[in-house]
Parts: C-alpha cells; structure tokens; sequence
C-alpha cells in the first residue's frame, strides 16, 4: 500500500484512547469500534501482519499498516528500546490522558489484540504477527523480523526496531505519536520519544525539527526543541555537553537511552529568538542528522519534567530543565542557553 497524504491543521481527536481509558463513554465508543477493526484477524485465524510504505512530504516514506483493517495506521518506534533493553513494557504506571484532568494507570504496551476488547490500559500497542510478517507497498522484507515478547506475543521489528501503534489513519496525514516525549510524571514515565519509521532503513523518520525559544521554571529563555506538535505542542529544553567536553563528543549508543539526540531530516526550522547562524547539523554513522548549536549537538533528556496547563493540556513554553549538570562519562550535560 502505497499513497501519499501530507497536510496541516488540527489532527482528529484519537480513535482510541490518547493514553488510557478516561471515561466509561470512552470504554463503550472502544468496544463498538475495534472489534469491527478487528474481525478480520479474529474471524481467519492465524494472523498476518502486513507492512507497507506511505509517501510523506514532511517524513519521506515512512512504515503503516499494509494491509487488512487497520491499513494506513501509523506505526512507531521507541527510543528506550535500545541496547538490548526494552524500555517500552508491560509494567502499570500512571500518566495523563490529555481529555482528562487526572492521571490514570497505564503500561506502555500490551498485545495487539487488547484493541478488540478495549480491557487494557496500553499505551501504545504492539505490532505484533503470529506468522511471518509480509512487506507491500515499497517495503524491505529483509528488514522485517519478529521478537517474542511475554504477555505481548511475536512483536514485528524492522530493521531490529519493534514497531508500535498509536493513532489511526488521518487525512490530512498528523501522526500524533511523532516526536512525543513520555518521561517523568504528569508524562507516562517510560523515559523517552516516538518516532515514524523509515521504510528504507527501520531508523527513525523525524522530518524537519523545529528550533525554539524554551522558558525554564526561573523565567530564563533557553533553547527548546518543538515535540508533541500534533497534540500539545511543548518547547522542550534541549541539552548539550559543557564546554569543558570536547565539541566533537557524542553519545554511543548506551549514552542515547538517556540522551536522545536531536534528529532532523533536513536544515531545522528556526524560530524568531534563535540566532539562525548558530544552528547547523551533523550527520550520524547510520545517516541521520543531529542538529547542532554552536557547533555542538543536542539532547533531549529521557527524564524531562513536564508541567500541566490545565484543560489536558501541557505548559507551551517549557520544560523543567531537570537534567542540567548532570554527569556523564561524556562529560556534563547543560542546557542549551542563548546568551554567547
């Protein structure tokens, strides 16, 4: 399957849950809804999954759903998957459903089938297939593999990434999940970001990031990366190594479960308030860009503090700043300040 659909505006609220079940009309839409999505894998028996590949002007070719009900579905990686460790679990917490005003428990994932009877609280389900997945649609199916997973069943992965759902197809295209930050409460605390998938290598899709003022707690104006734009759009505070680190250091892959590098597809858009000529990219072993600040590349931090708006909504203008001077083999991490 293989389409294109790019635009902008306001996104349709979720079809399911944006975090958790809020309400008991929330439960009785689900149970109405997903069952009918579901019946095809529930009615043949043995279930397939399919991936295909959908054409975006801001993301490139990205990873859907390929085939049967849940075709055109976005699907997602995690970026505390990594290193051998699954940061994306089983395990029940607590975080905001943004149509609510109270947090609600929830695990960051659970079988694709909890769909069907809207009984869990899964964050973001997983993709999962009993049998060998198939590729469609411009897909690489030497790419394509499965992991076994408790509880979960045989997760589809692509590239060695485990692939996630979260929100249905949407025209215009508005992938709530891109870029959304889940780290520390009011946040579910899974301690990291979603991103789209590349079709062409299972690395993350993240299109062209957004460089912008951030106000810490103290009222102070930092560098802030644009995340969640498609629900509640945050200036996160970005983070880079202290001058006394070498400009050149970077993370490994160990160091990026807490330091998540700032990836863009493209020269990141820059926001009045940002010297533009102090912005500018590296480019990554495995191709992707890392968006530098005077020449030194920056990090989102997996532990990030959040603060509510009220009306489910979060605080636009910025983030805690909790991960200043905190130590790393690298070096010390610091946020990202606009003064010379």
């Amino acid at each position: 399957m293989e389409t294109s659909r790019e635009g902008s505006g306001r996104p349709k609220p979720p079809t399911w849950k944006r975090v958790a079940i809020a309400s008991l009309a929330v439960v009785g839409a689900l149970a109405l809804l997903i069952p009918s999505l579901l019946a095809h894998h529930v009615s043949t028996g043995t279930q397939v999954s399919t991936i295909g590949v959908m054409h975006t002007r801001h993301y490139g070719n990205i990873l859907v759903v390929g085939a049967g009900p849940l075709q055109g579905f976005p699907l997602y990686e995690f970026s505390g998957d990594t290193s051998g460790r699954l940061g994306c679990g089983r395990s029940l917490s607590s975080g905001f459903d943004f149509s609510s005003v109270a947090a609600v428990p929830l695990s960051c994932t659970g079988p694709m089938g909890d769909l069907a009877s809207a009984e869990k609280t899964d964050d973001w389900p997983a993709f999962t297939s009993e049998l060998a997945p198939l590729a469609n649609g411009g897909a690489n199916h030497r790419l394509l593999g499965r992991i076994q997973r408790p509880g979960i069943g045989d997760q589809v992965t692509y590239g060695g990434h485990l692939l996630y759902l979260f929100d249905p197809d949407s025209v215009p295209f508005t992938p709530q999940g891109e870029l959304y930050a889940e780290t520390e409460a009011p946040m579910a605390p899974w301690h990291g970001f979603w991103y789209l998938v590349s079709a062409a290598t299972g690395n993350p899709a993240p299109g062209i990031v957004s460089v912008e003022p951030a106000k810490l707690p103290n009222g102070r104006k930092v560098l802030g990366i644009a995340v969640d734009q498609n629900l509640s759009p945050v200036a996160e505070v970005a983070y880079g190594l202290s001058p006394a680190s070498p400009a050149t250091a970077k993370c490994d892959q160990s160091c990026a479960t807490t330091w998540v590098p700032v990836l863009t597809s493209g020269p990141p858009r820059v926001k009045a308030g940002i010297p533009l000529h102090r912005t500018g990219t590296v480019r990554l072993g495995d191709g992707l860009l890392q968006v530098t600040f005077d020449g030194r590349r920056l990090y989102l931090y997996s532990r990030e503090g959040f603060f509510l708006a009220g009306h489910g909504k979060l605080r636009a203008s910025g983030t805690a700043g909790n991960g200043a001077k905190l130590a790393d083999p690298l070096g010390q991490f610091n946020v990202a300040g606009l003064q010379s």
